[in-house]
């Protein structure tokens, strides 16, 4: 009984169920899909990562002791936004002497000698630009000098000099070039040069003229004879056309794809030196013996081709280009131009201003630097792109073909765009059609001249198509930018006759978008005059504002110390008479 008892008892649990251990483990011994990985160190919880020792910072009383804390709080005042549009870079020069602020010192020229060089009518006399800083592969120069006004602005601003007007440019020309004193008259004996004017057609339709003084004679051959050998020899030619700033000097106008020329011999158009008819378009439908693909489509349209005729001495050769707006220009090189929507020419009047539209924007990073007593403003200037460079090779076939949707921007042709001929005041015809645009991105900076500091994509306000002249072996030629010509075109003629019924008339005008009208293109040396004022004021304020405004009191003496002039980096030797060019081109 005793036993039995025993042993029921041992069966019955006991009050303190036993705990299990730790280690045990309950996983299958084989796996499953429930269970495909049984392993227990596998199964094991991550340990928790260990905690990040905390910074130790000093107390208040030894930041009080070490330094105050009056300077260890941050200023409000010093805390500003930052720009939220681009400025021109500010180098770091010294203020300017007392003789700096003088009026700019006039030119030098230089007769030839030991005959000096004449016009035709045997009194003017042509000279050569001494101790001027002349254009150069990377570097463009313009006039400026020191005003106490513009403080912020490093005390200079944009400058001219004489002669005062549209005119040919004295540092935009070929260092070989000899001048009248009116910069009108042009000629030089060397090969192939060109120059260009100081007023610069950017939107709208601009017009000039080029009278030929010495050229191709009216009686004779074209290129004299040499009467003891027989033999030809090359004569005095002349080309004309519009020209951007990236082409060369030392090359005619129409050599490669940043310039459009005519030629004197046979009259024909330029363009990559490639020769081309002049073309009168004629009616759709008209018989002719001669199709061209005609913009925007590019589709085969009748035309007229000018027949072989040369521009002889006493010509009077008038050049008219056509440029969209600057608004549907923009869309062309940011690669938004829809021919789809885009229909017009962009100058169509509305009554508001698109709100979307991009507000213009000019950037100038120039330097001042003085050369031969006169101070210039220095920049890196644009040059040949790679696409472009393609463009005007000289292959068989063409490897590059420009339209307002290139994948290349440099390569982009403006719709509504063309270059009109006229000869003697008579409108012969069209010489080309869908130039390539030109406002930045499509002209840059080279890499070279990025690598030095220059900026991509910034337009100074003197981008565009200038009028040109070339000049070959002695040739002589005067250019009339207006506005009045020799033999204006008859929109010309009868614009003014309109402005002339309508004074003192009630009767209401029709407006014509200005972009439409028929303008001398020396009408924009005094807009040009009225820019530079305005973004010189600009550049001003912006400067003022990064100062602190009203708060700012002049660079401290341990700021200027050290500081030294600039100098020409165009030149290497800006102390002899004439300028060498640096061998490193930028």
């Amino acid at each position: 009984m005793a036993e039995s008892q025993a042993t029921s008892r041992s069966n019955t649990p006991g009050a303190l169920p036993m705990k299990r251990t730790l280690e045990e483990d309950h996983a299958p011994a084989v796996s499953s899909p429930l269970n495909p990985n049984p392993d227990a160190a596998a199964r094991a919880r991550p340990r928790a990562p260990p905690r990040e020792q905390r910074e130790k910072r000093e107390t208040l009383k030894k930041r009080e002791a070490s330094t105050n804390t009056r300077a260890s709080t941050p200023n409000p005042r010093s805390k500003r936004d930052g720009p939220t549009a681009d400025s021109p870079m500010r180098y770091s020069i010294p203020e300017p002497k007392p003789g700096d602020y003088d009026a700019p010192k006039d030119g030098i020229f230089l007769s030839r000698e030991p005959t000096p060089m004449v016009a035709p009518d045997g009194r003017t006399e042509l000279k050569k630009p001494q101790d001027h800083a002349w254009n150069k592969k990377g570097y463009k120069y313009t006039h400026c000098v020191a005003d106490p006004l513009f403080r912020h602005k490093q005390f200079y601003r944009q400058s001219d000099s004489k002669p005062y007007g549209p005119r040919m440019s004295h540092e935009d020309s070929d260092k070989w070039f000899h001048f009248d004193d009116s910069a009108t008259i042009v000629t030089q004996e060397k090969g192939w040069r060109m120059g260009r004017g100081n007023v610069v057609a950017r939107e709208g339709r601009a017009y000039f003229e080029v009278k030929v003084l010495r050229g191709i004679p009216v009686d004779g051959p074209k290129d004299p004879i040499d009467p003891k050998t027989g033999d030809t020899k090359p004569g005095p030619h002349i080309r004309v056309g519009w020209a951007r700033r990236e082409a060369p000097l030392d090359a005619p106008v129409g050599f490669d794809g940043y310039s459009y020329g005519v030629t004197d011999s046979r009259f024909e158009a330029q363009h990559r030196s490639r020769a081309s008819k002049i073309f009168k378009p004629l009616p759709k439908g008209a018989k002719s013996k001669h199709m061209k693909p005609r913009p925007p489509h590019g589709r085969p349209g009748p035309v007229e081709y000018v027949s072989d005729e040369h521009i002889q001495e006493g010509d009077v050769i008038g050049l008219e280009i056509q440029l969209p707006s600057l608004a549907l220009h923009r869309k062309v090189v940011e690669g938004i131009y829809n021919p789809a929507v885009d229909l017009g020419d962009g100058f169509d009047i509305t009554g508001s201003r698109d709100p979307l539209e991009k507000p213009l924007d000019i950037i100038r990073d120039r330097i001042p630097v003085p050369y031969k007593g006169n101070f210039y403003f220095e920049q890196l200037d644009y040059q040949v792109t790679k696409a472009v460079d393609a463009y005007h090779d000289r292959g068989p076939v063409p490897k590059v073909h420009p339209s307002p949707n290139h994948e290349e921007v440099s390569v982009r042709s403006l719709p509504h765009s063309h270059i009109k001929v006229y000869k003697n005041g008579r409108e012969t015809g069209i010489a080309f059609e869908s130039l390539l645009a030109f406002l930045p991105p499509a002209s840059v900076p080279s890499t070279e001249a990025v690598k030095a500091g220059a900026r991509v994509g910034f337009d100074d306000g003197m981008v565009g198509y200038l009028p040109a002249i070339s000049v070959f072996n002695g040739g002589v030629a005067q250019v009339n930018m207006g506005p009045d010509f020799w033999c204006p075109p008859d929109e010309i003629i009868k614009q003014r006759e309109k402005v002339a019924q309508m004074q003192g008339s009630d009767a209401v005008e029709t407006k014509v978008p200005e972009g439409r009208k028929l303008r001398a293109i020396g009408e924009r040396y005094k807009e040009q005059i009225a820019e530079d004022v305005v973004w010189d004021i600009i550049d001003e304020v912006d400067f003022f504002v990064q100062d602190g405004g009203w708060e700012y009191k002049g660079e401290a003496p341990q700021d200027v110390a050290g500081k030294a002039t600039p100098k020409a980096r165009g030149f290497a030797n800006p102390d002899e008479n004439v300028g060498v060019e640096v061998g490193r081109r930028y």
